[in-house]
């Protein structure tokens, strides 16, 4: 699967815990990535100006990606402890399908974002994404229309 991924992270104070090791066990297909300080620069090095301008005030990027053999491997109820972690962060997107889900939380610090957690979840395939930092949207934007894209099932290896 292939992500857009450009960002930058916050203060580590922010960073949540995203401990899905349990699904990870289970997933016939993963990609795990945790992107700080060198790691992040070294990242980072060959994206565009605009790219590094809007994830400048980024410290941590983590995803987790995992698809499954079958359905039910996992349980919503298995997310309860990270979303228990934003609980007082601001949910500025909850879309629920039939057989999928996306909640978008930002973290507002000063009147200002952050950092924000993506849950993405079909009945196959669920994703985790991490980001400790300043991000608006302008700079997801300019992010999302980069031409930075990593294979994060390469990278996760």
């Amino acid at each position: 699967m292939m992500f857009c991924l450009a960002l930058s992270t916050p203060a580590r104070s922010q960073g949540l815990d995203i401990n899905l090791d349990t699904l990870s066990a289970k997933a016939k297909e993963k990609a795990e990535v945790t992107l700080e300080g060198s790691l992040l620069a070294q990242a980072l090095q060959a994206a565009p100006a605009n790219v590094k301008s809007a994830v400048a005030n980024v410290s941590r990027v983590v995803v987790r990606h995992y698809e499954f053999a079958t359905t039910g491997q996992y349980a919503d109820s298995d997310l309860d402890a990270i979303r228990k972690q934003v609980s007082t962060w601001s949910r500025v997107i909850n879309v629920k399908e039939e057989h999928e889900s996306t909640e978008i939380y930002m973290l507002s610090q000063d009147g200002k974002p952050g950092g924000f957690l993506l849950i993405s979840a079909e009945p196959k395939e669920l994703t985790v994404v991490h980001v400790v930092g300043s991000v608006d949207l302008a700079s997801l934007r300019a992010v999302v229309n980069s031409t930075i894209h990593y294979d994060l099932k390469s990278a996760g290896q």
